[in-house]
């Protein structure tokens, strides 16, 4: 006998429930994983960014042990200061 329409309605959704938390379970398994590593074993690492204008922005970046202040806009990107690790205090 055929499945009624509720019934056939309630599967696909049952089915369409099922593929949604899997596909949940697999981001969150992801978003763990280290394809974006951040951290200690990151040779550039961006401390902070400030957007002074909308074409604009400064970068403080971290490059081994020195630290590089960039400017950042439309005519492209330009060192403004380079400090060694005791010469600043990042948290």
């Amino acid at each position: 006998m055929p499945w009624s329409f509720w019934e056939a309605y309630a599967v696909k959704l049952l089915i369409l429930g099922l593929v949604l938390a899997a596909l949940y379970a697999v981001a969150r398994r992801l978003k763990g994983a280290r394809f974006f590593a951040r951290g200690v074993d990151r040779y550039v690492t961006v401390i902070e960014s400030t957007m002074l204008s909308q074409q604009a922005a400064v970068h403080l970046l971290r490059v081994g042990t020195r630290y590089l202040l960039i400017g950042g806009g439309n005519a492209g990107l330009f060192k403004l200061a380079e400090f060694s690790a005791g010469e600043l205090e990042v948290p």
